[in-house]
């Protein structure tokens, strides 16, 4: 790891975004606002290398004040100058003055700076400062530092690992980016739980990681924090709120004062300075790092209490508060979620029967009991029953279920991928199975899904994936039937099948085959309007990632002994639409491939049997862009078709049927094709080739 390494930040305030740049030209007053961890630091430091000055910490300047005066100031961590003294802020502010300085740069955490300061440092250099924050770090700085924090490892792994417990929403902030990452290292690379990374995760984001913070009195344990903040957290949760404020000048409906919230006296503040609160929108307000974060700590909280025999808090005074009138509150289904995850077997099954999609969706459901889990599963068996679609936009969303199918689950749920309905369940529980240790005791359900022709794509694609997974399965033999079959969707699962076996590994003349039983599926010129759009697209796809040895002995063998069987003229034949639209990709992959010069005869011979019934311009295909773009190519291609037909009606049929209209749009002819063609006539003394070229005589001028 570099102990140099900095990405540049930028900031924003209300609705404007700065660099570093363009905060400096920005105001010479500012204040710099970040969670802890957010790196407020480094940033500071950037800053005044610009400046041509250093950074200094707040405690430091309040001592020993400017080192000269009419210099840029840049003070760091005034929040831990805010933790000793109370009045610190005007101490270094009025340091800051008699310096008269030509800037003046502070940042602190949020939970010590409040309108006060603002309104103080206003007092002070009769400027309100200009109160920026940090934007989140963007998924390449997030590789970038990732990188540098763990040289060697792979980032996209680690990024996979982290979005299978949906927490990648966590690593914009550089901390949690870290904290994941040690803890990915110290798990082998593989998490085991959703409930054991949150753990690691709070309990870190309470304790206090910069050694030089000062310490206030009375110091908050880690444990207590985590506890106050869970308290804290909770009754947010529930109220509807969205962060606390430490003033009650700017207390609200949606920001309580934090006092308020509890009835005990506390140091509660304290917990305001730890990585699990971040700035809100004003000075004085705060709030959660995370909403997932806030979830599982009230989710802790509150199952703690119900089973405690001693505490007066029991699960149905809290599920009316969380589901009025057996109704989940939207905002709280992921509480419930953890809640379910974390209690015990009574929690487990309320929870189930109040919301068991709330429940699979959020939280960890891997944590619950053998017989909670396979009631989740009949419970959503019920729901589909009322509500076959009740993922509604929910649709697309990643789980995180690692561990959930033991093989009690897998028992329950084969009967379903059986005898699945055209409803969401079938393919969710498909969708939860990636991964799954489980595959392997559902093989023969999954193949019996993957090769039925009347299941629906999705279901069939699924299955299919999983089988990919295994590696005891016989994908030679499904593939034999997917393109036997030869439908649009069963040559889709072929094509993702060869791609992730690897398309080197089979015998050419096999893809071949593959491309010919694709070419069936393209339609003629008078049904273009009664298809799916884009549902030949995986032919693109497939071509996309074959390589130039490969792409090259394709088109020698589809296009071999290529000819019109069907005698119709080529603006009603149909017999070669597929096959000239899989080789026309082809082409299109060979130049993107290959480097000039390149050969004419044998680009005519790949082009010249082609029959489109529509053409496309050089935006919209590689080959037509360097068939046009290269004379020498498209005229050596001229040359050699025309250069020796000697008959006048056998050149104007090969320039029209091979050149024009039907054929390859690359092929088509430029102004000066034309000459070529008249110079090539006269020097090989070919007058008819000439005279069907030659620009006749214009008898009636256009205007000037």
């Amino acid at each position: 790891m570099r102990s140099t390494f900095y990405l540049p930040r930028r900031l924003y305030s209300n609705d404007n975004t700065f660099t570093e740049t363009g905060l400096l030209a920005a105001s010479n007053y500012v204040v710099v606002l970040a969670e802890p961890g957010g790196g407020k630091t480094e940033l500071m430091r950037s800053l005044a290398q610009q400046l041509g000055t250093t950074a200094v910490t707040a405690a430091k300047f309040a001592y020993v004040g400017a080192t000269a005066k009419n210099i840029p100031l840049v003070i760091d961590a005034f929040d831990e100058l805010a933790k000793v003294d109370a009045s610190g802020v005007y101490k270094l502010l009025s340091q800051a003055e008699n310096a008269n300085p030509t800037h003046v740069y502070l940042s602190s955490r949020s939970s010590e700076w409040d309108n006060a300061a603002t309104n103080a440092f206003n007092d002070f250099f009769g400027h309100p400062p200009l109160v920026v924050r940090l934007c989140d770090f963007d998924e390449a700085e997030q590789r970038a530092i990732f990188d540098n924090h763990l040289p060697g490892e792979d980032f996209a792994a680690f990024q996979a690992e982290v979005a299978r417990f949906d927490l990648e929403t966590l690593l914009p902030n550089p901390q949690f980016l870290k904290l994941f990452a040690d803890a990915y290292i110290e798990s082998e690379r593989h998490f085991t739980d959703k409930r054991s990374i949150f753990a690691q995760a709070v309990e870190r984001l309470a304790k206090e990681v910069n050694p030089n913070a000062a310490r206030i009195n009375p110091t908050l344990s880690t444990t207590q924090k985590v506890n106050m903040s869970s308290e804290v957290f909770t009754k947010l949760l529930l109220s509807g709120a969205e962060g606390v404020c430490i003033s009650e000048v700017t207390e609200k409906r949606m920001y309580p004062l934090l006092a308020s919230l509890f009835d005990r006296d506390t140091a509660a503040e304290g917990i305001l300075s730890t990585r699990l609160f971040k700035p809100g929108d004003s000075a004085d307000q705060h709030r959660w790092v995370h909403k997932i974060v806030a979830e599982y700590c009230a989710g802790k909280y509150l199952t703690k209490r119900i089973v405690d025999p001693a505490d007066p808090l029991t699960l149905p005074k809290c599920l009316p508060i969380i589901a009025p009138n057996s109704t989940v509150r939207d905002e709280l289904r992921g509480l419930l979620g953890w809640m379910a995850a974390l209690g015990n077997k009574p929690i487990q099954e309320s929870a189930i029967d109040l919301d068991p999609y709330a429940v699979l969706a959020n939280g960890d459901p891997s944590q619950l009991e053998h017989s909670s889990k396979c009631l989740l599963v009949n419970r959503l068996k019920d729901i589909e029953t009322e509500d076959p679609y009740f993922r509604r936009g929910d649709f697309w969303r990643r789980f995180s279920v690692a561990g959930f199918f033991t093989p009690e689950v897998v028992e329950v749920i084969k009967p379903l991928l059986a005898t699945g309905s055209d409803g969401h369940l079938r393919d969710l529980i498909l969708e939860l199975l990636a991964g799954s240790p489980a595959i392997e005791l559902l093989r023969d359900e999954l193949r019996q899904l993957v090769i039925t022709p009347d299941e629906s794509e999705n279901t069939r694609l699924l299955a299919n994936r999983l089988l990919l997974n295994t590696a005891s399965e016989d994908h030679h033999s499904n593939l034999t039937v997917f393109i036997t079959e030869a439908s649009n969707t069963s040559l889709k699962i072929a094509a993702e099948t060869i791609e992730t076996i690897g398309s080197e590994t089979f015998d050419r003349a096999y893809l071949a085959d593959f491309f010919r039983a694709c070419a069936n599926l393209y339609p003629g010129h008078k049904e273009l309007h009664g298809r799916i759009i884009g549902e030949r697209y995986f032919v693109k796809l497939f071509i996309a990632r074959l390589d130039l040895n490969a792409i090259e002995w394709l088109l020698d063998e589809l296009t071999k002994d290529l000819s019109c069987i069907c005698g119709k003229k080529a603006y009603e034949c149909d017999c070669r639409n597929g096959i000239s639209k899989i080789v026309g990709s082809m082409l299109d992959r060979y130049f993107e491939l290959a480097t000039p010069p390149f050969d004419p005869i044998r680009v005519w011979k790949w082009v010249g049997n082609l029959n489109f019934h529509r053409g496309i311009g050089t935006d919209q295909s590689k080959a037509v862009q360097m068939l046009q773009k290269d004379d020498d190519l498209r005229q050596g291609v001229i040359a050699h078709v025309l250069g020796k037909l000697t008959d006048s009606n056998q050149i104007f049929e090969t320039k029209i049927h091979r050149f024009d209209s039907h054929s390859h749009s690359g092929l088509n002819f430029h102004k000066d094709d034309y000459k070529f063609i008249v110079d090539l006539a006269f020097e090989t003394n070919n007058p008819h080739l000439w005279a069907s070229f030659m620009q006749r005589h214009q008898y009636y001028p256009l205007c000037q």
